[in-house]
């Protein structure tokens, strides 16, 4: 709800300077609140009066805001990489495995699992509901940050053991293409691989929502890279200018 608020009053462009003006309250205490979320539902109708927002129409973005979550923060990220159990079960959350599926398949004890998923509660990934049911909270395009801690911890830790041994034919797919692209083609490119992980997303929401699915689906991950980049050998030999 706080959030919400907050977005509220941005867009609106209404300080809070003028809601301690119109709370009666100093700057630092408007500033507390809204930090803290100790808000009686008094003051909290006098901001929505002040907002012109329905209390609950706010009510409504507030769950918008939580279900759309399109990015964890650093430090979450960080936090994630640093419990590999947890990031276990980050990635089965994220790909909609049931809690009954996580327990089958791994050494995680219910006990366990219950305390795991309330920390991804707490990230804003999910939602524990009761009989311990998983919903998830983020956006249609949640997204690891570029470059951040899950990016690095790919590179350093799963690229090399992905691209090692064989690749099977007609089941897996690996290809690599060096050559000369303009600035143009490149945008179009990468415009192209973006729609190819998209299509790999909603192909793996629908499986796994599928009953005949169950048991059929297999742990699948799709690495799309694209760089400037020369091979060390090649740029060996170019001309001393």
């Amino acid at each position: 709800m706080i959030q919400a608020l907050k977005k509220a009053l941005k867009e609106r462009r209404i300080s809070y300077e003028q809601v301690s003006v119109h709370l009666d309250l100093s700057l630092s205490s408007v500033k507390r609140l809204f930090s803290t979320g100790g808000f009686t539902l008094e003051r909290l109708e006098k901001v929505c009066d002040l907002a012109d927002v329905d209390l609950l129409e706010l009510a409504r973005q507030a769950d918008a805001l939580r279900l759309n979550v399109a990015s964890l923060t650093e430090e979450q990220e960080r936090e994630l990489i640093g419990d590999p159990v947890l990031l276990l079960v980050g990635i089965c959350v994220l790909n909609r495995w049931p809690f009954e599926r996580i327990v089958d398949r791994y050494q995680i004890s219910e006990t366990r699992l219950i305390q795991l998923l309330a920390r991804l509660d707490r990230m804003g990934l999910i939602e524990l509901l009761p009989g311990n049911r998983i919903k998830l909270r983020v956006a249609r395009n949640f997204a690891w940050l570029p470059n951040g801690p899950i990016h690095q911890y790919f590179v350093e830790h799963v690229q090399g053991a992905f691209l090692s041994g064989a690749f099977v034919p007609d089941q897996d797919l690996h290809r690599f293409a060096w050559g000369m692209l303009s600035i143009e083609s490149a945008a179009v490119l990468r415009s192209k691989m973006n729609e190819l992980m998209e299509t790999f997303d909603e192909l793996t929401r629908g499986d796994e929502i599928r009953p005949t699915q169950e048991g059929r689906n297999k742990g699948g991950c799709l690495l799309v890279a694209l760089r400037e980049w020369e091979p060390a050998g090649f740029r060996a030999m170019r001309r001393r200018t």
